[in-house]
């Protein structure tokens, strides 16, 4: 007799090998919804533990919803957490979305603004001692001290420096947690001389990591300017190593990983570099909770013409352009739940409609196989 739910599942044949291997590329659906019950199970009381299950509306079943445009389902009725950070759903769409913000708003600044572009990255020094919020909490300040320092604003001056987008990066390695600023100078003209002012900058940015309470970085490491070709490569390609959520799954340098390695490697109790993974990401959910992954200079969306939406109105999104397909009452939903099968029912409703057999295909056979899978448990 089965032993446990899963096992009913594997005997008939629910689980597929796709759904139980987590590859390192090219996630899918299927490992956003799996690495999302990860995360909701790590950071309980986090609205990640509600998203895409819990109802919005009470009275009404959870329903599901087929978009024209993008020939894909999605779950309605339910809460959406709008974490860009601890939701690899949730992630998935809305940092598609700022990429293509961040695209628009570039090329509306050179076409008609006739503006350039240079890429400015922050970094400094860290130990495997410090925790991330102390480390972030003291790269706030020293941004900050930086910005506001008299030199540094002559020099940005020089330069031609109207506007900044700013975006917030972390990884980690051996050295512990590393937290890092990516910035977007929107220049009044195109700069060839931008390489003159390095160093000065880099002397004012390791006095400011310093009056902050950071370790000082390297006069080679600590600041970097690069033209407006990167510029355009960083903007082009945000994150897009994976599809799963853009900038801060991107890999990093010298074997540094990324959060959402860390909820990966949880799955299956690995360590990094000595630490478990599933602390790992606890401590960077607990510590990125609130922050904002990019930061536009004020005025600049209304500037170049992009409406300004936060996070959350970004996750509703999918609502748009879609039909209703079928509601879901409570037991099936928790069962789908129960057996981590809520992607799959959506894959399945795609697959009905695509085939002209909706309401009578591959969905009620899964929905009639969990059905029977829990009964056999119930039965043991």
């Amino acid at each position: 007799m089965p032993t446990d739910r899963r096992e009913c599942a594997e005997r008939l044949g629910i689980f597929t090998k796709t759904q139980v291997i987590l590859t390192p590329q090219g996630l899918q659906r299927i490992h956003d919804f799996l690495l999302q019950d990860q995360s909701a199970k790590l950071l309980p009381r986090e609205r990640v533990s509600n998203c895409l299950k819990k109802r919005i509306d009470k009275k009404k079943n959870r329903e599901v919803k087929y978009n024209e445009s993008r020939k894909k389902a999605h779950w309605s009725n339910v809460q959406r957490c709008g974490s860009v950070w601890i939701c690899p759903v949730c992630a998935k769409q809305i940092t598609e979305k700022r990429r293509d913000e961040l695209k628009k708003g570039i090329e509306a600044w050179k076409t008609a603004h006739s503006g350039g572009v240079l890429l400015l990255t922050l970094t400094f020094s860290h130990s495997v001692k410090e925790s991330l919020s102390s480390l972030l909490e003291r790269q706030r300040k020293a941004y900050k001290i930086f910005l506001e320092t008299t030199k540094v604003k002559d020099l940005f001056r020089a330069i031609g420096v109207k506007y900044k987008i700013k975006s917030l990066e972390v990884t980690y390695g051996q050295n512990g947690w590393h937290p890092h600023n990516h910035i977007l100078l929107l220049t009044q003209n195109q700069i060839e001389n931008y390489q003159d002012y390095i160093e000065s900058l880099s002397l004012l940015w390791i006095k400011s990591c310093t009056k902050a309470g950071l370790s000082a970085p390297s006069m080679t490491h600590g600041l970097d300017i690069r033209n407006g070709e990167y510029a355009n490569q960083y903007v082009a390609k945000w994150g897009l190593d994976y599809e799963l959520s853009k900038g801060h799954v991107k890999k990093g340098r010298n074997g540094g990983i990324t959060p959402f390695d860390f909820l990966q490697y949880s799955m299956i109790g690995a360590t990094v570099h000595g630490r478990p993974a599933k602390t790992l990401w606890q401590e960077f959910g607990i510590a990125f909770k609130g922050k904002r992954q990019l930061e536009w200079g004020r005025g600049l969306k209304s500037l170049l013409l992009i409406e300004d939406k936060s996070d959350d109105e970004l996750a509703q999104e999918t609502e748009l352009e879609a039909i209703s397909m079928r509601t879901v009452d409570d037991y099936l939903f928790a069962l789908l739940c129960t057996y981590q099968l809520r992607h799959e029912f959506l894959r399945c409703l795609e697959r009905d409609w695509e085939n002209g057999c909706f309401g009578s295909g591959e969905a009620e056979e899964l929905l009639l196989k969990v059905i029977q899978c829990d009964l056999d448990f119930l039965s043991t």
